[in-house]
């Protein structure tokens, strides 16, 4: 369904006018992020004794609140995940992890890569080559499965999963050793490095993918 973002409403004129504050943006939004955080806590407190970091929780939550659980009820999605709330939130959330990652970078110290750049790229080329080759062999047992796929060569195809499957989510290992701690030890430096490594290197494998794809 299309809309126009800026007929959305920022704020309510309140309940005792007779007006639902969930549709308009900003009272639905705190809801949104009081029930991420409830659920995501609520979760995480379940996992502790399994040592989990929080990050797990708040994927689990996330599966919990979407279409795999409490998402089936159309109601349900209809008025706490709208439709129209979609790019509010995801704005939100790109500034939540914009600022994030800033703070991991202030954490860093760029003579890590000094000292553990040679361990992290032979590190970073054993991440990628593994899940790569990996993405490869599969392609060929499941492009069969795929609707569609016979469209696309067989090189394109296994460019593509090969690719898919070799990037690092950074954001979350950045998450996971901040958590832990860990961040800014040796080990935590050559993680994040070997990350970045891997990161430059499969996104730019994805871009010749599409290119060639395209």
């Amino acid at each position: 369904m299309s809309f126009n973002v800026t007929s959305i409403k920022t704020s309510s004129d309140g309940a005792w006018q007779g007006e639902n504050p969930l549709n308009n943006a900003f009272p639905l939004l705190i809801i949104q992020t009081v029930l991420i955080l409830l659920i995501s806590r609520f979760i995480a407190f379940f996992l502790k004794p399994l040592r989990q970091p929080k990050v797990v929780a708040e994927i689990v939550g996330g599966i919990v609140l979407g279409p795999s659980a409490l998402g089936r009820n159309k109601e349900f999605m209809q008025m706490i995940f709208p439709s129209w709330s979609t790019p509010v939130l995801e704005s939100v959330a790109s500034i939540g992890l914009l600022f994030f990652l800033f703070l991991v970078g202030l954490e860093l110290d760029l003579s890590s890569i000094h000292r553990s750049g040679k361990r992290a790229f032979g590190i970073a080329v054993a991440g990628i080559s593994l899940p790569f080759l990996f993405g490869a062999a599969i392609t060929f047992l499941l492009r069969k499965a795929i609707d569609g796929a016979d469209r696309v060569g067989y090189g394109q195809c296994l460019m593509f999963m090969g690719v898919s499957l070799s990037i690092t989510a950074f954001p979350v290992l950045a998450r996971i050793l901040a958590e832990l701690k860990l961040l800014t030890t040796q080990i935590g430096e050559t993680a994040m490095v070997a990350a970045a490594f891997n990161d430059v290197a499969a996104w730019i494998l994805l871009a010749i993918a599409i290119a060639i794809a395209g």
